[in-house]
Formats: C-alpha cells, structure tokens, sequence
C-alpha cells in the first residue's frame, strides 16, 4: 500500500513540476524585448541672468530671493523683516551668523527634541546649492532636529552661495551623492497649499515665507 500511494504522490508532483515549467516558459516566451538604454541628459546651459530668472522662478513659488552684500546678509532683508523680534529662533550653523546678534535663542537653543519646536518663529539653514531653472534648493538636514525647524518654524531662511547655482535639475541630480545621503530635499518656497476651493494658501502646512539668500564665498 504504501508503495502505492509513493507512486501516486510522486505522479502528482511530476505533474506540478511540469505544469509549472510550462507555465514559467509561457511567461519567458511573452516576455517584451529589453528596452532601450536612456540616452543621459547632458549639462543644461546657465541662462544669461541666473539671478534674474532664480528669482521669477522663487516669485512664482511664493518664496523671495535677496542677495546679499557682502557677508552682512542680515542687512539685506529689509526692515519689513525683522529678524531682531523673534523670540524663538533655530540656526543650523553658527558661522552663517559671524559678526551679527543672530543665533539660536528661545526653543530653538533649548529644544532637546522635535515636539518643542512647536513655537518656532524663524529657521536658518544653509543648502548646498540652488536650481536656476526652478528656484530649489538642496539642502541635507545635519539632524532630526535640523529637518523638523524647517517644517516647523513659521519663517525660513535659506542661505546658499552665489557661486553655487545649477542650470537645471539634471545638472542637480548629477550633484547629489545619493549613495552618502541619508535624507535630504528641495526647498523651493513656503508651505502652500491649493487643495480648498482651488484658492492657493501660503503657509497651510508649514513655513508662511522662506527668503533664498545670496551669499558671497
């Protein structure tokens, strides 16, 4: 008996195994041929005016672009803002603040983690470069803490220098070392939002302005 049923399992097993093949060559045999390498997009071309068009594309986006005048940056964004009046600030990098009153102050110097920077009014933070084509911004967060002052805070300020302006986003891409990067993003222009109504509103989510500001090396 028990040869038997050995016999009957073993049939049955054969049978899956050679259903199955067929159906695999099937599927082998439909399969499309192999596509095509994507040709690679070269080095975009740097408009005449990257400042000029940097800056139509930051309006569009509800964002400001400002360039500084020499290293004073703070002196060039205007007494319609003033930095001096917030009460909670977070800077990324002491440095981007040498010879000015401007550092992290209130929870922005205190916060040990993300939650209390509920109140934060203003974040600075320094990107890599910036996308001519589209008024972006690359920046690599150094800290948890870092990325949530950029969601949180109500102002944000990025600072990148002048000489660092890519054409477009491929020439971007090609910039980024993905492989070495854990997060990073592109900030282009304060939270919006045009979900209500179709009506666009800046700041729905996250920062209500974000200022691009042009630094000397």
């Amino acid at each position: 008996m028990n040869d038997a049923n050995d016999a009957i399992l073993g049939a049955r097993d054969a049978a899956a195994s050679t259903a199955r093949d067929a159906i695999l060559g099937a599927l082998e045999a439909a399969a499309p041929p192999a596509p095509d390498a994507i040709p690679r997009v070269g080095a975009g071309e740097m408009p005449a005016d990257p400042t000029g068009v940097l800056r139509e594309r930051l309006d569009q986006n509800g964002g400001t672009l400002v360039e500084a005048d020499g290293a004073d940056w703070l002196a060039c964004l205007g007494d319609a803002f003033d930095v001096g009046s917030f009460t909670n600030v977070y800077c990324a990098q002491g440095d981007m603040v040498a010879g000015s009153d401007l550092g992290s102050r209130g929870v922005g110097a205190t916060a040990l983690d993300v939650h209390a920077l509920a109140p934060l009014d203003l974040c600075v933070l320094r990107a890599q470069f910036a996308v001519v084509e589209n008024g972006a911004a690359w920046h690599v967060p150094a800290s948890p803490l870092e990325r949530a002052a950029a969601l949180l805070a109500q102002h944000l300020i990025v600072l990148v220098d002048a000489s660092a302006l890519v054409p477009t986003l491929h020439d971007a891409y090609a910039g980024i070392d993905l492989g070495g990067t854990g997060f990073g993003w592109f900030l282009c222009g304060p939270s919006k939002t045009a979900d209500i109504e179709q009506a666009l509103v800046l700041g729905a989510h996250g920062p209500c302005s974000m200022r691009l500001v042009l630094t000397s090396s």
